[in-house]
């Protein structure tokens, strides 16, 4: 069962729902379940895109018999999933009138699509944006803060442009940022081979765990200076928290342990909040 839950992205997927959440509580506003539904299934949607395009444009049959890996023995199933997921996010939008700008969502949207799937342009087909160079983190990270950090915001109707909020989309991105480069760690051989480009491949492993140390730093003190008192101190606990995932981490570690800890970071770090709020 934890396998399926992490392979199937259903548990990642569990970590935006929390820290959807986690912003309400930050922002000291009413916890829409709905937005934060529909964040848990836009996520489950964007992670389960590569089996989709997998299965529609090569066939639900294929190298099965040969290929041992769990993401092709469950690729369409995985597939089913991420269309149910997208269907019903659609559903809880409109049904609950989220208030979400469309343009905001869209490039949103064309990151994501854009990050797994190529796009072709005058009949010619472009690289998939996690291939350019350096770039895939920052997307993430992006993404992550914006649809975990603002959509709360927006659809509460608050200022996404006040000083307060743009320092919640800040801390919440160097956060994921710090998180996201472990998976760059972990994929530095795959990466090198594929001649992809990115920041272990760029400064090196130990280089890259100390950018990450840094940024979390860098969060710590921003939460130093924003927050107080139960807040301050759940906040900082989850940081430290990721900070021991990170000194750990390596290339040879088992996939399992980015998938369950450092993604377990970010539920932690929701989890850490709502205690403090409660």
């Amino acid at each position: 069962m934890l396998v399926y839950l992490l392979y199937s992205s259903v548990f990642i997927s569990v970590c935006a729902f929390a820290l959807t959440i986690e912003t309400y509580l930050l922002a000291g506003l009413p916890v829409s379940l709905p937005m934060a539904v529909f964040v848990f299934l836009a996520t489950l949607f964007t992670y389960n895109l590569s089996s989709i395009q997998s299965v529609v444009l090569r066939g639900s049959k294929s190298q099965e018999s040969t290929q041992q890996t769990w993401w092709h023995r469950h690729r369409k199933g995985m597939a089913i999933l991420g269309l149910a997921s997208i269907g019903l996010a659609a559903i809880v939008y409109f049904y609950y009138g989220l208030q979400l700008n469309f343009w905001f969502v869209l490039h949103l949207a064309i990151i994501s699509i854009g990050y797994t799937i190529p796009i072709v342009y005058r009949r010619k087909s472009v690289k998939p944006l996690r291939r350019v160079p350096l770039l895939k983190v920052f997307l993430i990270a992006y993404v992550w803060a914006v649809v975990t950090g603002l959509f709360p915001l927006l659809d509460a109707g608050a200022d996404v442009l006040s000083g307060e909020s743009l320092q919640l989309f800040l801390r919440r991105f160097l956060f994921i940022l710090a998180l996201a480069l472990l998976f760059d760690i972990r994929d530095y051989s795959y990466d090198k081979h594929t001649r992809t480009l990115t920041v272990p491949g760029l400064i090196g492993v130990n280089y890259t765990k100390l950018l990450s140390l840094g940024l979390l730093l860098a969060y710590a003190i921003i939460v130093i200076i924003s927050e107080k008192g139960t807040t301050e101190m759940a906040l900082l606990a989850s940081t430290i928290g990721a900070a021991l995932v990170v000194m750990f981490s390596s290339e040879l570690k088992p996939r399992v342990y980015f998938l369950l800890l450092a993604d377990g970071a970010m539920l932690l770090h929701a989890l850490m909040v709502f205690l403090a709020k409660g």
